[in-house]
């Protein structure tokens, strides 16, 4: 459904494959959850978590996909699914992307965007130290 491509010679991004109509999972994230943010991590509540296809997600302001936390029971135990949604529909060849400030606090390497040349730093940067 999604795969990485080049969009220059310095940076990646994850690009449907084929057509995501909206509401579809495009990713169910897995991996290795971190206490500290890294370039390419998510943060999943208090954690951060480095998953191989969501690390090539680029920011954008209006983004074409949304993280979010499927909570569930099971076998009385709680459990949490992070998953990453189409928010519209996205075409084949259209970059997946989301808005980093819907999940970060902190930024581990603050940056200006692309899209609105604005500084996304997280969305509590105030607690950078």
């Amino acid at each position: 459904m999604v795969e990485i491509r080049k969009i220059d010679t310095e940076f990646r991004g994850l690009f449907a494959s084929k057509d995501i109509d909206a509401g579809k999972i495009i990713l169910v994230l897995s991996g290795n959850y971190f206490d500290e943010p890294t370039r390419t991590s998510i943060q999943i509540e208090s954690r951060h978590l480095e998953h191989y296809e969501a690390g090539y997600m680029n920011h954008h302001c209006e983004p074409s996909a949304e993280v979010i936390v499927n909570s569930r029971e099971h076998a009385g135990q709680g459990t949490i699914e992070p998953l990453v949604l189409a928010k519209r529909d996205i075409m084949k060849g259209e970059e997946v992307t989301f808005d980093y400030e819907t999940t970060e606090a902190v930024m581990s390497e603050p940056f200006h965007c692309k899209c609105h040349g604005k500084l996304i730093e997280g969305w509590n940067a105030y607690r950078r130290v």
